[in-house]
């Protein structure tokens, strides 16, 4: 069957493109993401494959599965793809660095000043917490343990640390609000 639809495009049958294109697609864009990561560069690259075959279909050899031979230049076509990729991104990662507002020595006086405040305004509200909501909100946003995790650490229950978090950052948010 599938040397049957490698003949008839080989013959200008569109046809026959339109269903080896609508059935290898979603193969190749699944193959092409594990392969590059990029969505965009595969669905191009895809396109320009189908195309290339098209427009050389005269010239195509006798091939036995389909998949594999559109798998193989996929691969190529995307391998020569990357480091093109990568020095565009590169290129506009440069462009928007040169294009960054240069800010007055003022300027940035005030941003670290009010970066110093608002840390201090934090500290602050932090210190209003007991020991106790300090370290379950440190066990639960910075060391990302689970509600039930905190309770077998602490021998509590969950419920009792889930009313533990939520006391301590009611806490915070009106510490904070107040600052703000």
């Amino acid at each position: 069957m599938e040397d049957q639809l490698w003949k008839a495009i080989r013959k200008d049958d569109k046809d026959a493109f339109t269903e080896m294109y609508k059935t290898y697609y979603q193969f190749l864009f699944s193959y092409g993401i594990r392969i590059s990561g990029h969505k965009d560069l595969t669905k191009d690259t895809i396109h320009e494959l189908f195309l290339e075959i098209w427009n050389r279909r005269k010239e195509l050899p006798e091939v036995q599965h389909i998949g594999y031979y559109l798998k193989t230049i996929l691969k190529r076509k995307i391998n020569k793809e990357i480091p093109k990729e990568q020095a565009r991104r590169q290129d506009h990662r440069e462009e928007s660095h040169l294009n960054r507002v240069e800010y007055s020595y003022e300027e940035l006086l005030i941003q670290s000043q009010s970066k110093e405040e608002m840390q201090e305004k934090v500290r602050t509200a932090i210190r209003s917490l007991s020991k106790k909501q300090l370290e379950v909100i440190r066990m639960k946003f910075f060391d990302n343990k689970s509600y039930a995790e905190i309770a077998s650490l602490t021998a509590t229950t969950p419920r009792t640390i889930y009313n533990q978090v939520y006391e301590s950052l009611r806490i915070l948010r009106k510490c904070l609000t107040v600052f703000f």
